[in-house]
C-alpha cells in the first residue's frame, strides 16, 4: 500500500483466479464504504479473470425450522464443505437469499473491477450478515438463529418467516471475530448477539469465569445455554420497551465489578448499545486485543440505509 498525492496504490496477489477477484470486490467495498463522503476513482490493473463465483460461496438447503422461543427461529441448513466456517475466531456471515420462485438460483459473480454482476442484469438477491449458532462439517450441517422482529422487514425476515424445508440459499464468508483465548469472560448482547454468546459459551474450557449479559424482550425469551460452572448468565429484559431503546445492556456492563486483568469481552448489539459499551472498555483501559464489539444493527436504518450513509452511520 503506496499513499500519494490524493491517490492510493494498492498492490494484491492471490494464489487463484478467483481468490483474486474476491480480493478486489473485498478492498473496493471497504474503501467506499469508509470513503462514502469522496469522489472516488477506483481502477483495477493486472491479470484479467472475468466474471467468477466468490470462492467462498457455499449452497445450503434447508433441513429443518423450528421456533427455540416466540422471537427466535433456527432454521437448520445441509450443505457441502463447509470447513471453512468452523472456526471459532470468526463467527459471522453473508446469507444470499434468491426468490423463492426463482427455480435453480443464479448466483452474482465478481468482474475484474470490484463490482458484483447480478443475474439478469439487476439486483434480485437480497442478502444479510447472520452469526452463525452451530456448525458441523463432518456432518454437514449448520443453523443459523433469526429473530423474529415483530415490526420491519427486509430481506432475511421476510425470507425465514415462510421458510420450508428444501428452500435454497446461498453462503459467504466468515467474517469478523470471535473467540479469544482468556480466564475471565465478559459477553453482553441483545437478540443479534445472543447467537454469538450462546457459541462462545459452548466453546469455552470448563476452568474459566465471567459473565453473560443478554438482553431480551421477558422470560419467554429466555434460553436454556451451556456454559463453565465459573459463567454466570444474567437475562435483562425490556418487557415490553422496544428493542434498541433501553440502556440495560451497557447499565449492566458498568456495573460489573472490576475486570481481572486477562478479561476478553465480546459484545453485539444495538449501535448506541455498543457505542456505550465501546466507550466504558476505554475508560478503564481495556486494551483493544481483548475486546471484539459489532454494532449489528442501528434503530431507524436498514444495511442499504447504512452502506448509502458509509462508515459515519456506525461511527463511535
Amino acid at each position: 500500500m503506496v499513499p500519494g498525492d490524493g491517490s492510493l496504490d494498492l498492490r494484491v496477489e492471490a494464489e487463484t483466479a478467483v481468490g483474486l477477484n474476491r480480493v478486489r470486490h473485498s478492498l473496493t467495498g471497504l474503501i467506499t464504504f469508509n470513503a462514502r463522503s469522496e469522489t472516488l476513482s477506483i481502477e483495477w490493473q493486472g491479470d484479467v479473470v472475468g466474471p467468477t463465483l466468490p470462492p467462498d460461496l457455499r449452497v445450503l438447503t434447508v433441513a429443518n425450522v423450528r421456533d427455540v422461543t416466540p422471537r427466535m427461529r433456527r432454521v437448520s441448513f445441509t450443505g457441502e464443505d463447509l470447513w471453512r466456517f468452523a472456526p471459532l475466531d470468526q463467527l459471522h456471515a453473508r446469507l444470499l437469499f434468491s426468490p423463492k420462485d426463482a427455480g435453480d438460483p443464479e448466483w452474482p459473480r465478481l468482474d475484474d473491477d470490484g463490482g458484483i454482476l447480478w443475474p439478469g442484469g439487476r439486483q434480485t438477491i437480497g442478502s444479510r450478515v447472520y452469526t452463525i449458532r452451530t456448525v458441523d462439517p463432518v456432518a454437514g450441517t449448520m443453523a443459523i438463529d433469526f429473530v423474529l422482529h415483530p415490526h420491519g422487514g427486509g430481506p432475511g425476515i421476510e425470507w425465514v418467516r415462510s421458510a420450508r424445508v428444501g428452500d435454497i440459499v446461498g453462503i459467504l464468508g466468515p467474517a469478523a471475530h470471535g473467540l479469544r483465548p482468556a480466564s475471565h469472560y465478559l459477553l453482553a448482547g441483545d437478540e443479534t448477539g445472543l447467537p454469538g454468546i450462546a457459541r462462545i459459551l459452548e466453546a469455552l474450557p470448563p476452568h474459566v469465569g465471567g459473565v453473560a449479559m443478554i438482553e431480551v424482550e421477558d422470560a419467554q425469551e429466555e434460553q436454556t445455554l451451556a456454559a463453565p460452572g465459573g459463567v454466570e448468565l444474567r437475562w435483562l429484559h425490556r418487557n415490553g420497551r422496544s428493542p434498541g431503546t433501553t440502556s440495560l445492556l451497557d447499565e449492566a456492563v458498568r456495573a460489573t465489578p472490576g475486570m481481572p486483568p486477562d478479561t476478553f469481552v465480546w459484545a453485539g448489539c444495538e449501535f448506541q448499545a455498543f457505542r456505550a459499551i465501546r466507550s466504558y472498555l476505554r475508560e478503564i483501559g481495556l486494551p483493544r486485543a481483548q475486546q471484539v464489539c459489532f454494532p449489528h444493527w442501528r434503530a431507524g436504518m436498514s444495511e442499504e440505509d447504512i452502506v448509502e450513509v458509509g462508515a459515519q452511520a456506525v461511527a463511535e
